[in-house]
Formats: structure tokens, sequence, C-alpha cells
């Protein structure tokens, strides 16, 4: 067999208890997404607020999941909001920078006051 410089590696083995472990964490982290779409949905969550101050699990989420699950924004929307803030579409909450966030916050109309 020919590698052509590819360095083969396996995963790192793990125990029962580390598997679970993280199981555990991936399933709080999504639990965590779910609830947090479902109250910008609702009304509960303002995006203002998710954008300023995200929770722990909430960090990885993708900027664009989040600005989907706010009611009366679709797909068009959010791709010419995004564009207009000069945000990525891969770009996550944590990794946003000050200035996209700020630019976020305006096209998407939020101020301090929500």
């Amino acid at each position: 067999m020919v590698y052509f410089g590819a360095v083969l590696r396996r995963t790192p083995e793990r125990t029962f208890e580390e598997r679970r472990n993280a199981l555990e964490e991936a399933n709080r982290v999504r639990f965590a997404r779910a609830d947090a779409k479902r109250d910008l949905k609702s009304g509960a969550l303002h995006i203002y607020d998710l954008l300023m101050d995200p929770s722990e699990e909430l960090k990885g989420a993708k900027v664009e999941e989040m600005l989907l699950a706010v009611r009366g924004m679709g797909r068009v929307k959010v791709t010419r909001i995004m564009r207009e803030a000069g945000v990525s579409r891969a770009k996550t909450l944590v990794g946003l920078t000050h200035g996209q966030r700020d630019r976020l916050l305006k096209a998407l109309g939020c101020g301090e006051d929500g």
C-alpha cells in the first residue's frame, strides 16, 4: 500500500466512563440549543441577549442557526442580514468579533434596549 505522506491515525481509545461523559455533555449542549431555539421562536429570549452573552452551551452554536430560529426570520432574510454584517455562514456565537456582532445587531435593528 502507498500512503503518499498521509499518516493514518486511530481514534483514541476511551473508557466506557469517558464515552458516557462525552455523550452526556453532547446531549446537554443539544438540549440547551433546542431550548434556546424554542425560546427565540416564542420571544422568551431576545436575539440581542443571545448575541451579547451566550451561555457556555450556546457558544459553539452557528449564528445562522440561531437567527433562523427567530420568529419572522427565514433563510432569505437571514442570508441578507449576515451578508450585510459581514458574517460567514460558518461563524459561531463565540467566534463573532465585536465589529461583526455590532454590525449584526445593527442589521437586525437591535439596540441595547432589545
